[in-house]
């Protein structure tokens, strides 16, 4: 997992890629010596997919969980497992719910709780993150690149693989470039267009520096996430989802809008996070959950129009006026994003040591076709998120 961060960085990033001193090296169990593991972020839309997937390989979930008490808590953690249609799938005996912060000293946790869960878990999965393309890179650096310190700290005591969950936004965006791979050069951070992919390098970096020590830690890349492949149950504040929204309020469709964005099924991504961390030679690896193709604006106007809805297409200038006449449209808060369209524009990426660790597992990504595009309009209906298609 070597990695060199690169030597001139701005004053802004400098200091933050600094790993504290008291963060060293141990040896951590064999994967299949865990029983036991702690998951951040279960309240989240991968961390939920996270929590069925570790409670399918029969592990004990310890789920870090923000509320007034553990009631409180575990009520939140139901609350999304429902929203994603998940709930059953859970055997809530083997997840327990520890309520905390990962932005406070000891994730939040009372000391006898937290040297107590620390000494019951052989791994840390740490899936938590404020995702907000609006937010600038200050405004993050608690929720993550802070809050990574802590989890590290964790790991440490409870002598756990840290299993780091980044985003493949911590390359630069570009698509004339040859896809990423796992061990390709990331950032600089200057690059990034948004504060949230400048914190997920940053705080890369600092698990990177972890690995240097001797921390063994995995780190996870997953493309733009979308929703399940089997149920369609999808999160709607993703970029593109907020676009193919905001055009169907407008009944508008940009022409020729340069969008082009790696969009990969969560149950794959989840997949293939919990494979790897399983795999006794998974310790140690860069992995990426990504699409072999990307989805395009041209094919995703094909896919609505296939599931039903009628959009006339303008320019793109056009497009922008409507969204922005309306205030409830779900794009209008985005725009200033479109206003350089580089801003949305994304590298090819390639995952050959992540198919090669996997190659005996049948883990194959999902293609999002007419069926599972169908699956994802079908599962926003249920939930009043888009109207019904016309046909």
């Amino acid at each position: 997992m070597s990695s060199t961060i690169p030597m001139e960085i701005s004053e802004e990033f400098a200091a933050d890629v600094v790993l504290a001193d008291d963060i060293t090296g141990y040896r951590a169990p064999e994967p299949g010596a865990v029983s036991e593991v702690f998951l951040t972020g279960a309240t989240g839309f991968l961390g939920a997919f996270l929590l069925r997937d570790l409670l399918r390989q029969g592990l004990v979930v310890h789920c870090l969980v923000r509320g007034a008490d553990t009631l409180a808590a575990r009520a939140r953690l139901e609350e999304n497992l429902r929203t994603y249609e998940l709930l059953d799938d859970i055997d809530p005996d083997r997840v327990q719910v520890h309520t905390g912060d990962i932005t406070r000293p000891l994730l939040g946790m009372e000391r006898d709780e937290y040297d107590a869960v620390a000494g019951r878990v052989g791994a840390v999965y740490h899936s938590a993150a404020k995702v907000n393309f609006l937010t600038i890179y200050k405004w993050l650096r608690k929720s993550t690149v802070e809050a990574t310190h802590g989890v590290l700290r964790f790991a440490q005591a409870a002598g756990a693989t840290l299993h780091h969950v980044s985003t493949t936004g911590v390359f630069e965006p570009g698509a004339d470039r040859e896809p990423r791979g796992e061990l390709d050069p990331t950032g600089p951070p200057e690059n990034l267009s948004l504060g949230y992919t400048k914190s997920k390098w940053v705080a890369e970096q600092l698990v990177r520096e972890a690995a240097r020590r001797g921390v063994p830690v995995t780190i996870h890349r997953p493309g733009q996430v979308w929703g399940d492949s089997v149920t369609g149950a999808c999160q709607p504040n993703d970029f593109v989802w907020r676009f193919i929204k905001g055009s169907l309020q407008v009944g508008l469709y940009p022409r020729k809008f340069r969008l082009a964005m790696n969009m990969v099924p969560v149950d794959y991504v989840s997949a293939v996070i919990v494979a790897a961390s399983r795999h006794p030679e998974g310790t140690g690896g860069t992995y990426h959950q990504v699409s072999p193709d990307t989805l395009d604006s041209e094919r995703i106007l094909r896919l609505l129009r296939g599931a039903g809805y009628d959009l006339k297409e303008v320019s793109i200038l056009k497009w922008m006026k409507a969204v922005a006449a309306d205030l409830t449209n779900s794009m209008a808060p985005l725009l200033s994003i479109l206003v350089e369209s580089e801003k949305v524009e994304v590298a090819e990426f390639a995952d050959e040591l992540t198919r090669d660790l996997l190659k005996d597992t049948g883990i194959v990504c999902p293609d999002i076709d007419e069926k599972v595009f169908g699956g994802y309009i079908a599962y926003f209906v249920r939930a009043g998120v888009l109207p019904a298609p016309q046909e």
